[in-house]
């Protein structure tokens, strides 16, 4: 029979005395009654200089919680638990379900936080029932929620307000037998596995509790640590297009693995996160977005904006989710008017020291995004293209066709060339040759060849005469050979004109290896074949358009056509009485890395920046310079050196609209007015008018009207503005100038292996150019994310991983946390090439989180109650006690030293290692009798012992897991703010949770190595099975023995160390004349004691000696407990 609540007064007097009025009614019927007077429990406390009140009334079947900060109530909370039956059968591991209703006051909002804490701890007691809480708060601090959740004063004594609660409501509950209530088993709340629906909501909870988002301003500018060094990252922005991936969060998780590692190593971080907001990627979405309307340049500018905004802000969200400590308060933008006004101001410096410069001249072309691209912009694909052999008519070929023999019938003489690009047949305008190679003239044997009425003979290189046959299938007879250097001054007939004689020309860049050692030269469309045209004084045009589509100047059966699809078939047609053989061709390819789409070699005027003396003064910098380029273990210096090494001129100019505008002006004739003041006097508009002031005003309103007499510049001239932006790689490329208030090369950079090609080249570069030094001292490099079989992710593929879902799952995966995320990045993630990421890989990743989370569960369980007092007290420590401080000594040591090295990986595999050996085994398995059946000296003494394990390796891993840490931190009871827990005001603090190695360890090693020894060997001799309830008698000689005393001085014992670490109930030592020790499992002589589970207890008593005392102290502590 229940009660309903009508109203619920408390009045709250200046005393703090409670005084409760009830008005109840029977759920049956109209008849009330008066109920007996609830019993209360004052659990009230100060918290920061202010009275918390905190009663716990009882009565009859209801309970409510009484929590007022401002002397009064505002809220009354119902929760209403399934029924009585449901709950009975339910354990504390199973879920909690409940609903809250409000019965007065306003929504809860942040307070059901708070309530959901409290729920959590009375359902470990199995108090599963309707409460009440009456709740008087102004505001929800978590560390005030976790006094009131763990930490109340009654009379003088710290009270553990869930055990207390307990000892008032379930000690009838209790059904185990008297001897079970005295052993010491471990207990916390702390839980050894998460449900996944409570996943997020504790991630974000420890988040608040930990003060995640106030992390770095505090390590950086408390005032404490303002004479710590400085260690300062450069963060390499990615790009403002759309949601996280993988990629982001190994990139992210890893750099806040240093800046963690750094700070609590006794440093200042500075990391300013970036990111890289120009580009065609967005242009091209909000050009596809308004494909039904023509939109303008500022409109298209002002939606990209926009939609970059949107990003930055889901990928920051993203980053805080995974706990990434940074400067969000001030990112950087590439986009934001200083940035660009800076880099508008790098470009006139560099023009002003002639390294920008502009020309016709060859670039990489996307035909699919209508602009040139840089080498780092291309990704090279498997492509296949149509190869054919191809035959030019030799006219002036006497000289070589003397050396043939006669025949009756007229001879033609062709150069045979080798080309996988048809389409730039009728732009032909040379053949190249190697002047010392040798070359031979063949007939082709084929009779469709040999039975000609003329005899056709081909020129080609003596080298690639068996390559020839061999992919042609024809077979060839060789006439004659000759010097490449004699045809100097042979003409041919044009393929586009017959009538027009083009020549063979001299060039080093032919090869015997490859073709037939003849090249098809187009000047337009190849960056040797321009060199050449350079060389040799030729003009150079182009007559491909920027859609890839030929011009009219070819004539009406190519014009429009495009040369990498119907025009490339089209010109085999046109041509083909020439071409002697086709085959597909299977190459490596370059394609546009942002559109997909294959690209072209066009000549066109573009913006460069000279780099071919810079580059090689990089490269000289970087091998004669200490930096690390890689890792500590896997240096990568070679791959950046070897894209130096090849880089001469770099295209900085694009034609798109979503970009830093190239502030040039061109005058009616076509020359260009460009200068260091024009430049800067752009670069303070902007800074002015913002960033779309380039295509806001026309070009007249933009030049300098100070400087137009200067430049000659008449009244009634029309100016035009250039319509070129800088490349993306430019915009990144002077973070290290634009980002920063230090000067100086910063400490590290850390961005994945791609990065070869694009952001490590353009910093180096530009930072070289400006400033003579490389902007960084070291590079860390970081694996590229794949699916679990080492595939690259692809849409396509359907095997692209979202890190949103492995922190907070989906509806076919289970979440694994931020923690689990960031559990993986430091697994697979940090080092080598490929970082796999999949199903099997994740599930891995689960059971390594498992086993952290149950070694925590029980370092935090063995140390329930165990209070920080007086060491010496204690006693001495035990000889497996030293032991495993000085192993975790040790292994700090090896870990700190990871961390400075970046060996995350190595750090990760060694601790889950540390944990099951040696502190799984031997050591916990050793000291678990005495844990949990001790008395209360030992007991203190192992406590001592693991809780300085637990906060040591809390300590160590809080780099990595942060919210596990913090977790683990706020069920430590000898921590009061898990916050506080690892923030280190002076350097001193830095150590201050890590144990020391021991002053004897010689002699701590000598014993227990040897102790160890005979326990592997005796667990052997047993076949690996319980020893527990056995006797072991150990022989050997004296000398030998003597080893052992340290840990057993008496011939025989039941409780001396020794037989802790045996893990037996009695040990005997006798000496013989054996020169070797010998193990011999005997008889025990006494019987076996229910507590502790050995034969050690003597024939009439309940328990053993070391029980019996154990037993005796907690029934003297109960009962003081008691009268308290």
């Amino acid at each position: 029979m229940g009660y309903w609540v009508h109203a619920i007064q408390i009045p709250l007097d200046p005393n703090h005395k409670l005084s409760v009025a009830f008005s109840l009614e029977k759920s049956r019927g109209l008849m009330s009654e008066i109920p007996q007077l609830p019993s209360v429990v004052d659990l009230s406390f100060d918290h920061s200089g202010n009275r918390t009140h905190f009663n716990i009334a009882h009565f009859d079947n209801l309970d409510i919680f009484i929590i007022s900060t401002i002397g009064k109530i505002g809220q009354i909370v119902q929760v209403i638990f399934p029924s009585s039956v449901i709950t009975s059968r339910l354990q504390p591991t199973h879920n909690i379900d409940y609903d809250l209703k409000v019965l007065l006051g306003p929504p809860l909002e942040d307070f059901d936080l708070l309530l959901n804490r409290i729920i959590r701890v009375l359902v470990e007691h199995k108090l599963r029932r309707s409460f009440v809480f009456a709740l008087g708060l102004d505001n929800f601090n978590l560390n005030h929620a976790r006094n009131s959740m763990n930490i109340c004063r009654v009379k003088g004594l710290s009270i553990d307000f869930p055990k207390l609660f307990v000892q008032i409501e379930f000690r009838s509950f209790s059904t185990r037998s008297k001897c079970a209530e005295f052993i010491f088993l471990p207990k916390t709340s702390f839980k050894k596995f998460v449900k996944p629906r409570e996943r997020a909501r504790l991630d974000s909870e420890l988040s608040h509790i930990a003060k995640f988002n106030k992390f770095y301003e505090w390590q950086l500018n408390e005032q404490t640590r303002q004479s710590f060094p400085i260690f300062e990252i450069l963060d390499g922005p990615p790009y403002a297009n759309g949601s996280v991936h993988v990629g982001h969060a190994i990139n992210k998780i890893l750099k806040d693995f240093i800046l963690r590692s750094q700070v609590y190593g006794g440093k200042r971080v500075i990391f300013r996160p970036g990111w890289d907001c120009h580009g065609l990627p967005i242009e091209l979405k909000i050009a596809k977005s308004n494909q039904q309307k023509k939109i303008s340049s500022c409109e298209l500018r002002s939606a990209a904006r926009q939609f970059a905004l949107q990003s930055i802000s889901s990928q920051e969200n993203s980053f805080r989710r995974w706990a990434v400590s940074a400067d969000w308060a001030n990112p950087y933008y590439t986009m934001d008017k200083d940035y660009v006004a800076k880099e508008i101001r790098i470009f006139g410096e560099l023009y002003r020291r002639k390294m920008i410069y502009r020309a016709f001249m060859p670039v990489y072309w996307s035909p699919s995004a209508l602009t040139a691209l840089a080498e780092a912009e291309l990704e090279y694909k498997d492509h296949i293209s149509t190869a054919i052999f191809y035959r030019f008519g030799v006219i002036n070929s006497q000289s070589i066709l003397l050396k043939c023999e006669a025949d009756e019938r007229p001879t033609k003489l062709y150069a045979l060339i080798w080309t996988t690009t048809p389409w730039t047949l009728p732009m032909n305008n040379a053949i190249a040759y190697r002047k010392d190679a040798v070359y031979v003239v063949i007939e082709l044997c084929a009779k469709e060849h040999y039975m000609r009425p003329a005899r056709h003979l081909y020129i080609l290189a003596k080298d690639l005469v068996s390559s020839f046959e061999k992919e042609t299938k024809i077979k060839t007879r060789i006439l004659s050979a000759f010097i490449g250097a004699e045809l100097k001054g042979i003409m041919y007939r044009s393929t586009m004109f017959n009538d027009l004689a083009q020549p063979f020309v001299e060039a080093k860049h032919v090869t015997t290896t490859v073709g037939t050692g003849l090249v098809h030269i187009s000047f337009a469309h190849g960056l040797e074949d321009f060199e050449l045209a350079l060389q040799l004084n030729e003009e150079v045009s182009c007559f491909v358009d920027e859609h890839g589509r030929y011009m009219r100047h070819l004539g009406h059966k190519l014009e429009g056509k495009s040369v990498l699809e119907e025009g490339n078939d089209v010109v085999l047609q046109l041509f083909k009485k020439n071409v002697i053989f086709t085959s597909p061709y299977k190459h490596s390819y370059p394609y546009d890395w942002r559109t997909r789409q294959p690209v072209i070699i066009r000549s066109s005027e573009q913006w460069f920046i000279d780099i071919s003396k810079i580059s090689m003064e990089v490269v000289k910098a970087i091998t004669n310079g200490a930096h690390m380029i890689g890792s500590r273990h896997s240096d990568k210096t070679e791959a950046l050196l070897a894209q130096l090494k090849n880089r001469v001129v770099w295209c900085i100019s694009r034609q798109r609209h979503w970009g830093v505008p190239i502030p040039a002006f061109y005058r009616e004739d076509g020359s260009i007015i460009i200068s260091h003041e024009i430049v800067n006097a752009i670069a303070e508009r902007v800074e002015k008018d913002g960033t779309d002031v380039w295509w806001q005003y026309s070009a007249d309103e933009l030049f300098p009207e100070k400087l137009r007499n200067k430049y000659g510049i008449r009244k009634e001239e029309q100016l035009k503005k250039s319509d070129d932006i800088l490349d993306v790689w430019m915009d990144s490329g002077i973070a290290w100038s634009s980002t920063r208030q230090r000067t100086g090369p910063c400490d590290l950079i850390v961005e994945g292996c791609d990065q070869f090609r694009g952001w490590f080249q353009s910093l180096s570069l530009i930072s070289f150019a400006l400033n003579n030094e490389l902007p960084f001292k070291n590079i860390y490099v970081h694996a590229f994310a794949v699916d679990e079989n080492g595939e690259k992710m692809s849409k396509s593929r359907g095997n692209v991983v979202n890190p949103d879902s492995i922190t907070d799952g989906s509806l076919n995966e289970e979440p694994y946390g931020a923690d689990g995320l960031r559990l993986w990045v430091a697994k697979y993630g940090c080092e080598g090439d490929n970082a796999r990421i999949g199903p099997s890989v994740m599930k891995e990743i689960a059971r390594n989180y498992a086993q952290l989370r149950n070694s925590f569960c029980f370092l935090l369980g063995a140390v329930n109650g165990y209070e920080e007092g007086d060491k010496s007290s204690y006693g001495e420590n035990f000889y497996i006690d030293r032991y495993i401080l000085d192993r975790l000594a040790q292994f700090t040591q090896k870990c700190i030293q990871n961390h400075n090295e970046f060996r995350f990986p190595l750090m990760v595999s060694e601790y889950l290692q540390f944990l099951q050996h040696p502190l799984n085994s031997p050591y916990i398995s050793c000291i678990k009798n005495r844990l949990y059946c001790g008395t209360y000296l030992e007991r203190q003494k192992t406590q001592e012992t693991l809780s300085k394990i637990g906060l040591n390796l809390g300590a160590l891993l809080a780099p990595i897991l942060p919210h596990l840490v913090t977790e683990f931190f706020t069920h430590h009871p000898s921590i009061e703010d898990p916050s506080d827990a690892l923030r280190l005001e002076t350097i001193q603090r830095c150590d201050r949770f890590y144990c020391s190695g021991d002053p004897n360890a010689t002699e701590l090693y000598a014993v227990i190595d040897f102790a160890l020894d005979i326990r592997s060997k005796m667990f052997k001799q047993n076949d690996k099975n319980d020893v527990s309830r056995k006797a072991v008698l150990i022989t050997g000689p004296d000398v030998v023995l003597q080893k052992l005393y340290p840990l057993q001085a008496d011939p025989c014992s039941y409780n001396s160390e020794l037989v802790e670490i045996l893990g037996v109930s009695e040990v005997k030592m006798e000496t013989d004349n054996d020169s070797e020790i010998a193990i011999h499992f005997v008889q025990c002589d006494r019987e076996f004691c229910k507590r502790c589970r050995r034969n050690v207890k003597l024939m009439d008593e309940d328990y053993c000696e070391r029980c019996r005392k154990a037993v005796k102290e907690n029934e003297i502590m109960s009962k003081f407990a008691m009268e308290v």
